[in-house]
């Protein structure tokens, strides 16, 4: 049954609950839990954030993997909010690369869409908020896909000395 757990074609609702698991099985390994306190919404640097099932537009999230700032940002959604030892963190399941069709915006560079897989990865991923970089808007491309447009905040001021 644990290595059942631990494969990628495990369904998501079981590898949520694996660390209930674990500790039953193995009580030694988790001698000193983490406790967690899950939130439905979260502000962080002026922008709201919310899982999925409390308002499915502020829990779409371009991010960066792993914080590593020299990948594309990935879109995903967000499923949980935690907050523990007074830091919070997201956990998200990000939308699959799509192959099967070329994309089509990326001839435009200046504009921030991307055409990506419907699908969503089966496991979820922790993120911290430093490494979000916007919300994204979602447009049903096609059954199997979606185009994420970025939201990315502008500054009115800056916009208006541009002109």
């Amino acid at each position: 049954l644990k290595y059942w757990l631990n494969r990628p074609s495990c369904p998501p609702m079981f590898r949520e609950v694996k660390s209930l698991f674990d500790r039953f099985v193995s009580p030694s390994i988790d001698a000193n839990p983490i406790s967690a306190v899950l939130h439905a919404r979260t502000l962080y640097e002026g922008s709201v954030y919310t899982h999925d099932s409390t308002h499915v537009d502020n829990s779409l999230v371009l991010y960066y993997p792993g914080g590593i700032r020299n990948v594309q940002p990935t879109p995903g959604i967000i499923k949980y909010i935690f907050e523990t030892k007074g830091v919070v963190g997201f956990t998200m399941r990000r939308h699959l690369p799509q192959y099967s069709h070329p994309d089509p915006f990326h001839h435009y560079p200046h504009f921030p869409a991307r055409l990506y897989s419907s699908a969503l990865a089966d496991h979820l991923e922790t993120v911290m908020p430093k490494w979000v970089v916007s919300h994204f808007a979602q447009w049903n491309f096609s059954t199997q896909h979606i185009v994420a447009v970025s939201l990315c905040q502008v500054r009115s001021s800056r916009f208006f000395h541009m002109l």
